[in-house]
């Protein structure tokens, strides 16, 4: 094998390696980015007016709308948002109930040690339902 294949050979290679690591990184950092714009403006977590500027701006993004569109779509777009959230904290509410007669039918069956990790589990959960679970936690 020649030198000028040798090298022909590595630099594909290699080409191939880092193109693999950026496919494998690049996504990533594109989310790290995307959850740091949450974070600048005002929290780690898009809380609901979040969710409707990301809603209206999706729906901006995919239709396009010349200036008079946009001010009959904006309407709109809250409004879907806030139907949105309710069924998300409704269904966060039924997910807290299911989760509690879990528990209660698990308690006389597991030990104390395993109820406690199923009770540390259990308010893990709740917490990343922003406080929407069981009672308005």
């Amino acid at each position: 094998m020649t030198n000028e294949r040798k090298k022909a050979i590595l630099t594909l290679a290699v080409t191939l390696i880092v193109g693999i690591l950026l496919g494998m990184l690049l996504p990533g950092l594109f989310h790290k980015m995307n959850g740091r714009g949450y974070e600048k403006r005002g929290g780690g977590r898009p809380g609901m007016d979040h969710k409707k500027e990301w809603f209206t701006g999706t729906i901006y993004r995919i239709v396009q709308p010349d200036s008079a569109q946009a001010k009959q779509i904006k309407p709109i777009a809250k409004w879907a948002a806030s139907k949105i959230d309710s069924i998300e904290a409704s269904s966060n509410r039924g997910l807290a109930a299911i989760l509690d007669s879990v528990k209660i039918k698990l308690k006389p069956i597991i030990t104390e040690e395993q109820f406690k990790r199923l009770n540390e589990f259990d308010s893990k959960a709740k917490g990343q339902w922003h406080g929407k679970g069981r009672h308005g936690d």
